[in-house]
């Protein structure tokens, strides 16, 4: 192989939220073929079993091998009393035992109670929004359709006016961890 064409993608969990807004903005496919996108089965099952916007999308990529499923380990059960970590949904909770056990370089989601978890934890996580500055800042996606993005983002999603503002003003040094 060409070195000059091998790239080394870093490694993302991608939650369920954050997997139904990016396919319902049409970023899906730019993620993947800029990071190695993981997947817990829970989240892939919950996303494909009931047929959740992005159901097709996801199918595909995993057919392309964009996507990698991961299965929980049995190993990886929550043995923990973290009231906060109880409240997880299933997706979230098996994600952030993925990121634990060392798959995954950092966690994509739009969940709130996930990201406030991820936050006090400090456990590196970006949200879609985020997601999409990164593309722009790394070259991946042009400026119009960053705005276009960002914009069906802001109408697809329950973002906070601080989540906002921090996603309009962030720089590319604070995003320089999470670029591919």
């Amino acid at each position: 192989m060409n070195p000059e064409k091998q790239q080394l993608h870093k490694t993302i969990l991608l939650d369920a939220s954050s997997a139904i807004l990016l396919a319902k903005a049409g970023f899906h496919i730019t993620v993947a073929q800029n990071y190695s996108v993981l997947m817990s089965d829970s989240v892939f099952d919950e996303i494909t079993r009931n047929r959740l916007p992005g159901s097709g999308e996801y199918k595909k990529l995993l057919q392309e091998k964009l996507l990698k499923i991961m299965p929980l380990a049995k190993q990886l059960s929550l043995t923990t009393d973290d009231v906060p970590l109880q409240k997880l949904d299933r997706g979230e909770r098996d994600t952030l035992l993925l990121f634990l056990a060392g798959h995954g370089d950092f966690v994509v989601t739009d969940d709130g109670a996930a990201a406030r978890f991820y936050l006090n934890n400090r456990i590196p996580f970006v949200n879609s929004l985020l997601m999409l500055l990164i593309l722009k800042h790394t070259g991946k996606i042009a400026e119009s359709a960053y705005n276009t993005g960002f914009e069906s983002l802001l109408d697809l999603g329950r973002y906070s006016e601080k989540v906002i503002k921090y996603a309009r003003s962030c720089s590319d040094k604070e995003l320089l961890f999470f670029s591919a």
